[in-house]
């Protein structure tokens, strides 16, 4: 929406390519610049979600879109009978203008789809550019801004292609209402009392989350990590990657272990979340009944653009009431289907043939069974447990008009993390995963140790967390004058929130080899004591570890010392450019004006790295790290084969992994203890300090 956008900017694409344990670093020889070509798809890409909630202020694209007929160009489509279904789809009526729209919703799931399958069938760039400009006029925003973002990280020709954060197309779903309702009064009043500098006014929001406004509950204490806007679009883009309606071999999801993917996924995030708790002496993360009053309320303070609050849900809501009997009997009956799977062995398919359950390579069948995505083998009887269960307790107010729908937080993938219920339900959800693993047998020794090699030494420096202010650009929550020579925007406006971070460390390796060989390392950092301050046993702790790093390494014979900085770490990713500097950045580049950035655009699929450590306590809170080297043992599919690692994270290529050991190896099975301890092994005490950030300078 700016007038910077007269001009193009550069970018140097580059991505860190994100496996499904994160990202690696993209060697120098390795980078892709972009070509004059790519700039334009890439500005044409970013213009379309300019105050994409107003469908009459680009001129420019107007005009496109008017000029643009489907059923004059069906055969610039791969797929023509998906294509005639969205103009059905169309022509029926799609949810209108400025409806709140979410995916969970058999409505607006199918034509949502539908609308995927326009772009993603596109021939060409032309034909792809065309149909989402047409989109852009004619199809509910909400939903248009969801199928085109998963049209673009399921395309192969799309790679490298930067789409703006979520926060920044639609702030109303990051940030409290009190901040939109600043930026609208800054736009309404003209920016009265604002100096214009360059000709461009630049208004910054300070922002809090909802604790600060309304105290409902301790569960706030945490909201700076549960509502940070990075860990948000993280769960966002897991979704989009792996949706729960998409499957079959056209997509090749079941090629990236989709299901214990999903499971692991969840996993983690319970994981983390827990470690965070710890540090603001929560403890464990509470359990719910769907019998009895829940506890823990929540108060989103957020609307949606059409002015409509989020729901809110008390503290004690009732959920089990005579409105909702039947569904909370039929969730239940669901739950027991799959402990009864778990238990029994097998999974029961539609024709009573049984699907083997027992193996460790089963957990794929229980992830897909549990998320209910098309690749498992019996979403019929099984059903869709998550779903259900998200909208009744998310208090979402019931509709009675499929157009006028009211979803809680939970029903939205991009607000999800922020409800502590999110946690509460998914420790019900995961339960299962650590009950299908509990039928394991433990790892033998064998199975644990490398006979060629041995853990000398550890180190890792001091390791310290601080608050800082980001900027995130939130220009898009205010409406522009619609006026037919509309060419951008004058203003920028910027919310700034303080967000956990910690300061770079390093960990130094020191490990012997007795030949030369190849093996992969692994880092976890889990909790020393639990919330009653005693030590936690090696098993009953095994739940409770985040992976932090993993990575090759070819050992040779003898003495290998080496160092890792935490900046490298192969499960994280950076904090997004904004969509101000972006814009900058391609108009700049396109007419040669600076110098290409050698990481420009950015993976979507690694945990936020601000977030990789617990906020710990000023004068030290005790974690300890684990760390295993493995034999290597490659995957089916070569890391990085059949995609280019520098622009996409591979979704769907079967070639994301480093190698072939379930997740979570070695945590994922109940722990032998006469057994565990291997040379390979090496756990290190540490402590995480907290400190301000005018402190830092001065921590050693």
């Amino acid at each position: 929406c700016r007038t910077i956008m007269k001009g193009f900017t550069v970018v140097a694409l580059v991505s860190l390519a994100a496996l499904a344990a994160g990202y690696v670093v993209v060697p120098e020889d390795k980078i892709t610049k972009a070509d004059k070509d790519f700039l334009v798809k890439q500005k044409q890409l970013l213009d379309v979600f300019q105050h994409v909630h107003q469908h009459e202020v680009h001129t420019e694209l107007w005009e496109v879109s008017k000029k643009y007929d489907i059923e004059q160009n069906y055969e610039h489509y791969k797929n023509v009978e998906a294509v005639k279904e969205f103009v059905t789809l169309y022509k029926h009526g799609l949810l209108p203008f400025d409806e709140i729209f979410s995916v969970l919703d058999d409505h607006h799931r199918e034509q949502a789809v539908a609308l995927f399958h326009l772009f993603y069938y596109a021939k060409d760039w032309e034909t792809f550019y065309k149909s989402i400009v047409w989109a852009r006029f004619h199809v509910n925003e909400g939903m248009f801004v969801y199928a085109i973002t998963v049209a673009v990280l399921h395309r192969k020709d799309m790679a490298g292609l930067e789409l703006p954060a979520p926060y920044e197309i639609y702030p109303y779903y990051f940030f409290n209402t009190e901040v939109i309702q600043k930026a609208a009064q800054y736009k309404m009043q003209g920016f009265a009392g604002v100096e214009k500098i360059n000709d461009w006014y630049t208004v910054v929001i300070p922002t809090n989350y909802t604790g600060w406004y309304v105290h409902t509950n301790v569960e706030q204490k945490v909201s700076y990590f549960t509502e940070d806007i990075g860990l948000n679009t993280y769960y966002y883009y897991f979704h989009a990657d792996y949706p729960f309606w998409m499957g079959g071999k056209e997509y090749g999801l079941y090629k990236d272990r989709r299901g214990e993917f999903y499971l692991y996924q969840h996993q983690q995030f319970l994981a983390r979340y827990y470690l965070e708790r710890l540090s603001n002496d929560l403890g464990t993360i509470p359990e719910f009944s769907w019998y009895k009053p829940i506890p823990t309320g929540y108060y989103p303070n957020m609307h949606y653009y059409n002015g409509v609050s989020f729901p809110s849900r008390d503290n004690y809501y009732e959920v089990y009431t005579p409105d909702h009997y039947q569904d909370i009997e039929e969730v239940i009956e669901y739950e027991h289907r799959i402990r009864e799977a778990i238990d029994l062995g097998y999974i029961v398919l539609p024709d009573g043939r049984h699907v083997d359950l027992t193996k460790p390579e089963s957990v794929e069948y229980l992830g897909n069974l549990i998320q209910a995505n098309p690749d498992s083998v019996n979403a019929r009887f099984y059903k869709y447990v998550g779903w259900f269960a998200r909208i009744l307790l998310g208090s979402s107010v019931e509709h009675f008009e499929n157009h006028k729908v009211l979803p809680g937080v939970l029903e939205h993938f991009e607000t999800s993390v922020r409800d502590p219920m999110f946690y509460q339900l998914y420790k019900r959800l995961i339960q299962w995963y650590w009950e299908f693993k509990d039928h394991l047998p433990s790892y033998t020794k064998e199975e644990l140790d490398f006979g060629e090699l041995k853990v000398d030494e550890i180190k890792v420096t001091k390791l310290v967390t601080f608050f800082e202010q980001y900027d995130a650009d939130i220009t898009n929550a205010v409406d522009v004058e619609v006026l037919s020579h509309y060419k951008g925007a004058d203003f920028v406006i910027l919310a700034r929130q303080w967000r956990l971070n910690h300061r770079p460390f390093s960990v130094q390796y020191s490990i012997h080899a007795n030949n030369n060989v190849k093996g992969v390392v692994r880092m976890y950092l889990g909790p020393k004591y639990d919330q009653y301050g005693h030590v936690y046993g090696v098993n009953e702790n095994r739940e409770n570890f985040v992976l932090l790093d993993v990575f090759e390494y070819d050992f040779l014979e003898g003495h290998n010392a080496f160092t890792r900085e935490s900046t490298e770490f192969s499960m994280t990713v950076k904090d997004r450019t904004n969509y101000y500097e972006l814009y900058q950045w391609v108009m700049d580049a396109y007419n040669g004006e600076r110098e290409f950035p050698l990481d420009m655009t950015e993976a979507h699929c690694g945990f936020p790295a601000r977030l990789m450590l617990p906020k710990g306590k000023q004068s030290g809170m005790p974690f300890q790290f684990y760390f295993i080297v493995s034999p290597y043992h490659a995957p089916s599919i070569p890391l990085h084969q059949g995609y280019d690692y520098t622009l996409n994270c591979g979704v769907g290529s079967g070639a994301r992994y480093i190698d072939s050991l379930p997740f979570g190896y070695p945590f994922d099975r109940p722990i032998d203890e006469k057994v565990w301890f291997t040379p390979n092994m090496y756990y290190l005490d540490t402590k995480i300090f907290h400190k301000k950030e005018e402190e830092i300078n001065a921590v050693n």
